[in-house]
């Protein structure tokens, strides 16, 4: 018996482009070793329409790679597998709308001639690619985790919305669209809360109704917060790059003051957090913010108690001791400093 008489899938989509790389990557693997059985099942005991799975089974390594299509069109793909052997795989006249690919774990090397690329594809990047490609090849390497999330989205979903990316991915998608030439290339940086998403999409079962809507969700997401960073990636400078990311991080380091303003990190353990020098964190974040770090978990404090006194009825003690002052006296005195008013205005004025 062949080695691909071993290779089964489940509810293919046979116009998908990545699940026809996942049955090429399949058949690759399969004729690396005679001896080798490769596997490819549903979750589910009933197949579902546009979902494929393929699992590696020892020998040749193991984990898996997956991809499931949404009707919106939007096809998710992820995978979490290690191989124990070396895999270089070639593919021909590669086309895709546009891609995203996040890689979590793990490195390869990829080789794209008509686009002069010959680069490592490192964890902790991600990679867009749009329009038609001659060849790609990669080259894994055994022994090393491999885990990703990609996003590959259908012409009518890039059609829908191409007016509105961000500059520098609208052109390059102009010029794949008119096809003028394939692009494929890093598009930024992968910020904390981009990496908690995609590992939790890595993580979510699709066994149901439920997990599946839910693993959608997280998708979009994710694609929101892609796009909407599209302005640190392409055809960007050294300096703008560099102003583009030092945004991105201060994005992160705000979005967690916002979530634990009442024990917020150290500026140290903040900085630790988003991946950047205390020193430029302070600095950049008087530039974007407008005021330092201390200062603005005092406005988070000062509005929190605001809402508590004029909306939900708190008494000025309360209200203390809920934004994390054990002292009446110096909550009243920072709420003045801040408001220009005693805290007490507020809950009279709420009264009325």
């Amino acid at each position: 018996m062949s080695a691909l008489s071993d290779i089964k899938t489940s509810s293919l989509q046979n116009d998908s482009v990545v699940v026809r790389r996942l049955q090429q990557f399949g058949d690759q693997l399969s004729r690396a070793s005679a001896e080798t059985t490769l596997e490819a099942t549903s979750l589910a005991d009933h197949p579902r329409n546009g979902h494929t799975r393929l699992c590696l089974n020892p020998p040749l390594g193991e984990g898996y790679l997956e991809s499931m299509r949404l009707p919106s069109g939007l096809v998710i793909s992820r995978k979490d597998c290690a191989l124990s052997r070396p895999m270089t795989s070639r593919y021909q006249q590669v086309s895709r709308t546009l891609g995203f690919s996040l890689i979590l774990d793990g490195a390869f090397d990829v080789r794209i001639p008509q686009l002069s690329v010959c680069d490592r594809v490192q964890s902790g990047s991600v990679w867009v690619s749009s329009g038609r490609l001659a060849s790609v090849t990669t080259r894994h390497v055994p022994g090393k985790r491999m885990t990703g999330i990609g996003l590959d989205l259908s012409p009518q979903m890039v059609e829908a919305w191409q007016d509105e990316a961000p500059e520098p991915l609208r052109r390059a998608l102009r010029d794949a669209l008119a096809d003028r030439g394939g692009i494929c290339a890093p598009y930024t940086p992968m910020t904390p809360t981009i990496q908690r998403l995609a590992l939790k999409m890595l993580r979510c079962p699709t066994t149901s109704l439920c997990m599946r809507l839910e693993y959608e969700s997280m998708a979009l997401s994710l694609l929101a917060s892609l796009l909407s960073m599209g302005d640190g990636g392409l055809n960007l400078s050294v300096t703008e790059r560099r102003q583009a990311r030092q945004k991105r991080l201060i994005s992160e380091a705000l979005d967690i003051l916002h979530a634990e303003w009442r024990r917020p990190p150290t500026i140290a353990q903040l900085a630790a957090r988003v991946g950047m020098n205390e020193c430029y964190l302070k600095v950049g974040f008087k530039d974007v913010v407008g005021s330092t770090i201390g200062q603005y978990v005092r406005g988070l404090r000062m509005e929190q108690a605001r809402q508590l006194l004029a909306k939900q009825g708190y008494t000025v003690q309360q209200a203390a001791l809920e934004v994390g002052f054990s002292n009446p006296s110096h909550f009243s005195a920072a709420f003045r400093s801040y408001f220009g008013h005693r805290p007490s205005e507020a809950a009279i004025t709420a009264g009325h």
